[in-house]
């Protein structure tokens, strides 16, 4: 089988970028597999995430995983924002 790397970068501010950061670390930590792994660094106001898997089926899973995650993030973080 292929080993299947992924990477996702999202731009934003510093502040949002550190926010995304420390509420994705634990759960980008916790998507260690048999089959996957997951990176989360922050360079200004840049977020990446390297994701490796053994197989395409896991890269999904894994990269729908953090997506979902990051969307989620973003929303709350909106909401937050106008309350």
């Amino acid at each position: 089988m292929a080993q299947v790397t992924i990477f996702i970068e999202f731009s934003t501010d510093p502040d949002k970028a550190s926010s995304l950061l420390n509420s994705l670390k634990p759960e980008t930590d916790s998507i260690r597999s048999k089959r996957s792994k997951a990176c989360i660094e922050k360079s200004g106001g840049k977020v990446s995430v390297k994701l490796e898997a053994d197989d395409i089926t896991a890269a999904r899973a894994a990269a729908n995983t953090v997506i979902r995650l990051l969307n989620v993030s973003m929303a709350t973080m909106e909401v937050l924002e106008n309350v």
